[in-house]
């Protein structure tokens, strides 16, 4: 619901498709006054973003779902008919605009479909190293033992575990885990022992944690940087030109300064276009020099 095409072809006439069916034809009536009126474009763009879609493992019944479309009308941007006639060559635009919408990421895959495990692995190990408990995170999930378990050793899982997985890291990367109780207190610091024996990072150890390199737990960071700090490059930062090129150290040196004038995680982190746990780390960094 909520579609001018449900409205036409299904005629539907809930007060969603009603409501957008009657903003289209308003758009539609101001367009051919002042002669500005293109029903249809080009299908090509969309047509190779559907195959886009399609090698991201984001399949057709899937692709028609999330833009509100039927599978027919997006196979038959793809498809010869039946007939033997070719794809469409030109698609309305609303149409066009509902499958360009579509992100090619695993969220938009179906929730039974299958995706690299390595991000949700590593979520897992890291909420693990800064102390929450694997029975804490498992019953979080409404997941059994064993099924979490699988979770951390396999090489996929489905795409409605990678989301929930995401969704609690969210949530957790940077809360302590319960301590009001000794039984919790022992949980936590036997998961972060048990973290430290399998050589498991923690959040601020990776800046993408989904394609970074596995890194290396006694050597935080290598750089073939020079040591040198660039105090014209520093202040230019500080100051708000993001155009400056800052090398490791001096990134560091910048989070420094700017936190000892008061400014926020998040100002910090929008200012060198980077994460709030980049900074968050570089903090901790320029803390212990």
């Amino acid at each position: 619901h909520g579609t001018r095409a449900a409205y036409v072809r299904d005629r539907c006439r809930c007060a969603k498709c009603t409501t957008v069916n009657t903003a289209a034809s308003n758009e539609m009536h101001r367009e051919r006054t002042f002669g500005r009126w293109e029903p249809y474009l080009d299908a090509g763009p969309t047509r190779a973003h559907i195959e886009e879609l399609r090698a991201a493992g984001i399949g057709i019944d899937q692709i028609a779902k999330l833009a509100g479309l039927s599978p027919s009308h997006v196979r038959g941007l793809i498809y010869p008919s039946s007939t033997g006639k070719p794809p469409y060559q030109r698609v309305r635009r609303e149409t066009a605009e509902r499958i360009l919408a579509v992100p090619v990421e695993d969220s938009s895959r179906a929730a039974n479909s299958h995706v690299d495990a390595t991000g949700t692995r590593r979520r897992l190990q890291a909420l693990i190293a800064v102390g929450w408990a694997q029975a804490w995170l498992a019953r979080e999930l409404h997941r059994s033992p064993a099924n979490f378990r699988r979770s951390m050793i396999a090489d996929t899982v489905t795409a409605r575990t990678a989301q929930l997985v995401n969704e609690m890291y969210e949530r957790l990367w940077d809360a302590p885990p319960p301590q009001h109780t000794s039984s919790q207190r022992n949980a936590s610091d036997a998961a972060r022992a048990h973290a430290t024996l399998q050589g498991w990072m923690p959040p601020l150890a990776w800046d993408d944690i989904d394609n970074d390199p596995d890194p290396d737990p006694n050597q935080p960071h290598t750089s073939s940087d020079d040591d040198a700090l660039d105090e014209i490059a520093i202040e230019r930062a500080i100051a708000g030109d993001t155009r400056v090129h800052l090398t490791y150290a001096e990134q560091i040196e910048v989070v420094r300064r700017m936190s000892e004038r008061g400014r926020s995680i998040r100002t910090i982190a929008d200012l060198l276009s980077t994460s709030k746990r980049t900074v968050s780390r570089h903090r901790r960094q320029g803390s212990a020099a």
